[in-house]
């Protein structure tokens, strides 16, 4: 049995889930969007919402502390 996570396993984080994560507004998350603070997202519904992925979100929260550490 593989021990990959299989695609469909993948979890996908709302713009309002990544706020109330990060306890800031929907607007600070496209800010730092448009400043190239925040990766471009994984997936975008056919509402035009936007989608990261829990793998997206942890590579970068890891990136950042790895930016504070240097």
């Amino acid at each position: 049995m593989s021990q990959r996570k299989s695609q469909d396993d993948t979890r996908y984080r709302s713009k309002g889930s990544l706020a109330d994560r990060y306890e800031v507004s929907e607007r600070t998350i496209d800010r730092w969007r448009e400043e190239g603070k925040f990766p471009p997202p994984d997936l975008v519904l056919p509402s035009g919402s936007p989608r990261w992925s829990d793998d997206t979100i942890t590579a970068h929260e890891r990136a950042l502390v790895g930016k504070s550490a240097a």
